[in-house]
């Protein structure tokens, strides 16, 4: 997981490389314990006196340093939105009073106010209703001048009126009312005649609801999608997993999934919400920092103009937890050229609390029990982290940027437990020195960031939504050619859990930040369930695979393709098929028929038993007419349905030949193409 920008850690690196000389570099590779590794680095004199600003300052990408709202940058957003909607161009001035909001300091909350009124205005002329009463609420709230008021109260009654909440539409009509006594700019004229029509309103519509019997509003519309939900029971154990799921353990395996019934292709298997995630830098002014989804209509941050939500609500769980520490210092992140896995480490400390961290830290060692919870430390910690087979050269690189990262928490105010409030300047990283106060959270914070930094090279997923072409007028988005693309990095605990095959049976797709897990094959009871860390056994040659398995997970994998040495689909044979045996004793033996093979009794070359392959074929004969009413369907967007041909196409499939052949990975792949396209996407 590797971000794009070229940043100043790697001559950081260099520079303290070189400055180690081979006392220093034993005395390191001597030392034990994580705690020790970082509090020996963090003391050695070049390391303290180490000026970051000079680095810092010759980096231009990465977002503006220090950090700072503009004012002035701000009004000219705004004043280019309203000459936009005098053209008529209402996206455009949307776009421009989002980059407006972005700027504005908190502090000038009149101006604020009048920014969301007007994209109030511009979402109404867009008919985005219920985004435009938000934006109105939020105006009234900021103290939006009196004396025009009555706009923003008539706004929200039209927006109320169109979306047949009628009984608010009453009371933002009286609102309106009210306000022009206090419209003092308006002419008495253009102010009788509001009053005159808004009243005329009023009584029309409180006749209407007087002979439809006063029926109550249709309850608003909820903005946020809904959180996905297992369908069946969940794993009293793990209860991010279903019951079809068991969590299984031997020595060279470690832990692993298998199956504790049959399982059919479709069933939802895993839901889990990120312990902790990170939206890559280029996304932040697109999504919500905080669920990762796509942003139209964002709100910012009150501090920074980095960062964008999707809600108060999660503008609201971000600065009470990790934003509030993050915000004076992500442009350093990003500046630094640090990979999203290096971010996550560190904010796996800023979501939770100082207290939280000191309380359980001598007790982390001991294997936790109980429920298996997602936002559990503990579970985090005893995830894979293969410290035992690490170089001191992948130690020392890794203690380098924990010294960073800790600098970046006291600067945050961590240690003090307390957000900064005075912005971070050049002056602040002329030095890494840590101050002597802070010792023993030099020594627990490093060891816990040291330990992340590890357990996420094994562990962190991506997270990519589909980006979808825009569709002609009249017809479907098609989101299953669209092309996934990575958008942010996270830890899931009980996904972590599962282990690789390069023919994996299930598929990963995100629900805002929730993890679907899905099976797109049947899986037997007692069968491991595997995901799929990277290389598929289909596109990929075995010895890449083995090769980039080993390089990034350090493991040889041994699953069924590997081990039996499966043909890439491009060189899958077609001229025969692959019976399964079906003799009344289980044989595991496959059955080569030829296609025009004339016998319909073949002999099993193992268990001498006789497979009727006439009868498995007149089982395939509809398979063909299946996957093409399935493609018809997804061609149509209808994915459930297209789902539901393709599920009782392998069905088919399963109970008489033995894979890898084309014709079931086409239908695995197009299952999965649709299981996708339930998942988080962007129009392009």
């Amino acid at each position: 997981m590797t971000q794009d920008i070229q940043g100043f850690f790697k001559k950081f690196h260099d520079n303290i490389n070189n400055a180690i000389d081979d006392v220093t570099r034993n005395n390191f590779a001597n030392l034990e314990s994580n705690s020790k590794r970082v509090s020996y680095l963090s003391s050695l004199p070049f390391i303290r006196n180490y000026d970051l600003s000079t680095d810092v300052r010759e980096v231009q990408v990465g977002g503006d340093f220090p950090v700072k709202k503009e004012l002035e940058k701000s009004r000219t957003l705004k004043d280019e939105g309203n000459k936009a909607v005098q053209k008529g161009d209402w996206i455009k001035s949307l776009q421009l009073y989002n980059q407006s909001l972005l700027f504005m300091p908190q502090k000038e909350s009149e101006e604020l106010a009048i920014v969301y009124a007007n994209r109030s205005a511009a979402l109404n002329h867009l008919e985005q209703f219920e985004e435009a009463l938000s934006d109105i609420q939020r105006c009234l709230s900021l103290g939006y001048p009196r004396h025009l008021r009555y706009k923003v109260y008539e706004r929200r009654a039209r927006c109320l009126l169109v979306l047949k909440r009628n009984q608010e539409a009453i009371k933002a009509f009286q609102d309106t009312i009210s306000a022009l006594d206090e419209a003092n700019n308006l002419n008495k004229e253009k102010r009788q005649k509001l009053r005159t029509d808004t009243k005329l309103m009023l009584e029309v519509l409180n006749k209407g609801l007087v002979l439809a019997g006063n029926p109550k509003d249709p309850e608003p519309l909820k903005k946020t999608p809904p959180k996905p939900k297992l369908p069946g029971k969940q794993n009293s154990q793990y209860p991010a997993a279903s019951d079809a799921i068991q969590i299984d353990y031997d020595n060279d395996k470690g832990r692993f999934a298998t199956a504790s019934k049959d399982i059919q292709a479709g069933e939802i298997l895993l839901v889990e919400k990120p312990h902790s995630g990170v939206l890559l830098g280029e996304y932040c002014k697109s999504h919500c920092q905080n669920c990762f989804i796509k942003c139209p209509i964002p709100i910012p941050c009150p501090t920074c103009p980095n960062v964008i939500f999707c809600s108060e609500k999660c503008l609201k769980v971000a600065i009470q937890s990790y934003h509030g520490y993050e915000c004076h210092i992500l442009p350093l992140l990003w500046k630094s050229g640090c990979s999203v896995t290096c971010h996550i480490a560190l904010r796996m400390i800023t979501q939770k609390s100082k207290e939280y961290f000191t309380q359980i830290y001598n007790d982390l060692e001991s294997k936790p029990s109980g429920i298996y919870k997602t936002d559990d430390y503990k579970n985090i910690y005893h995830l894979v982290a293969h410290e035992d087979k690490r170089t001191k050269q992948d130690l020392l690189h890794r203690s380098q940027m924990t010294i960073f990262l800790l600098k970046l928490l006291e600067l945050s105010g961590y240690f003090e437990v307390k957000h900064r409030e005075k912005e971070i300047n050049l002056d602040d990283i002329k030095t890494l020195e840590i101050g002597e106060t802070y010792s023993d959270d030099i020594a627990l914070f490093g060891s816990l960031i040291l330990k992340n930094l590890q357990i996420l090279q094994f562990n962190a997923h991506e997270v990519f939504e589909l980006h979808c072409p825009k569709p002609k007028v009249g017809q479907y988005i098609i989101k299953h050619d669209g092309k996934s693309t990575f958008l942010a990095g996270a830890v899931f605990p009980t996904l972590a859990l599962f282990n690789h095959s390069c023919d994996p049976g299930v598929v990963r797709y995100f629900c805002g930040p929730y993890v679907v897990v899905r099976a797109v094959k049947n899986i037997k009871a007692g069968q491991e369930v595997a995901e799929n860390y990277g290389p598929i056994f289909t596109t990929v040659p075995k010895q890449k695979r083995q090769a980039e398995l080993k390089d990034q997970y350090w493991f040889d994998c041994s699953c069924v393709p590997c081990e039996q040495n499966w043909p890439m689909y491009s060189e899958m044979t077609e001229n025969y098929m692959r019976f399964k045996c079906d003799s009344d004793r289980p044989c595991p033996n496959v059955i080569p028929v030829p296609y025009d093979c004339k016998e319909f009794m073949v002999q099993c070359g193992l268990c001498q038993q006789y497979t009727n392959i006439l009868r498995g074929l007149k089982s395939l004969q509809d398979t063909e007419i299946m996957y093409k009413l399935g493609r018809a369907a997804m061609a149509e967007g209808k994915y459930g349905e297209a789902m539901k041909k393709f599920i009782e196409m392998l069905k088919l499939y399963d109970a008489t030949l033995s894979p890898p052949y084309q014709s079931y990975y086409d239908c695995v792949q197009d299952l999965r193409r649709c299981m996708l396209a339930l998942g988080n996407y962007s129009i392009v």
